[in-house]
């Protein structure tokens, strides 16, 4: 007589295994493919003009929201983009990640298959070009229907202290954003010491795209009729 697994659990848990272990390596792939995206995206940054500061800053966001949502299903448990927005501009290196600064970080599973509750961090940081700013303020819960993205303390390195309030977008296990409809917004201008938000120059000066439930991006063309943007 051929031994089999004596328990429902015992199986579930070696095909749970051997999926995992495979959906590792496409993880692995598609997220070094994303790492070298976000890196030539970063090169000559310093150079480039407002508008395309804006655009490179959009396609970075798009990139992270990307890698969020893999990570997700990847491990059946939520993945968020975080962005950094605690304001506090006597330490030059909070000033410099204020509102710029982003990373994914994720949950995992355990045996059971219950969500444990602390944060990982994917990676290093990423930052938005020089002079290009995330707006809370123009990135709406939902784009028709207005509301506040969440927020959440987040520790940023692997110092206990360096924990701040993050702006999120969040992914559930099936890949599905927690907030359809909400928009992306970043802005281009001078922030003044102590300033919440840049000074804009124009309408170029910003631009973003909207979040949809199934993880894609739909570009807004026309900022001023933010209201308007599909959320399907």
């Amino acid at each position: 007589m051929l031994n089999t697994p004596t328990s429902t659990k015992g199986r579930n848990r070696l095909l749970r295994s051997f999926r995992k272990g495979f959906s590792l390596v496409e993880l692995l792939a598609v997220m070094a493919i994303i790492a070298i995206l976000l890196s030539l995206a970063s090169v000559g940054i310093s150079r480039i003009g407002k508008g395309q500061g804006v655009t490179a800053g959009l396609a970075i966001g798009e990139g992270l929201l990307s890698q969020a949502r893999i990570l997700a299903m990847n491990q059946n448990a939520p993945a968020r983009l975080i962005i950094h927005g605690d304001l506090n501009d006597t330490i030059p290196i909070e000033r410099d990640r204020y509102r710029r600064m982003m990373m994914v970080v994720y949950q995992t599973t355990d045996e059971e298959g219950r969500i444990i509750p602390e944060w990982k961090r994917a990676g290093s940081p990423t930052f938005l070009p020089q002079g290009v700013y995330y707006s809370p303020e123009l990135s709406r819960a939902d784009m028709r229907a207005g509301g506040v993205l969440p927020e959440a303390r987040h520790q940023l390195t692997n110092q206990a202290s360096d924990a701040r309030q993050c702006h999120f977008y969040e992914f559930n296990g099936q890949g599905v954003c927690t907030t359809p409809g909400a928009g992306f917004i970043v802005v281009n201008g001078a922030r003044p010491s102590g300033a919440k938000q840049p000074l804009l120059g124009g309408k170029r000066d910003l631009g973003g795209f909207v979040v949809l439930k199934n993880g894609g991006t739909t570009m807004i063309r026309d900022i001023e009729q933010l209201g308007a943007v599909g959320t399907n």
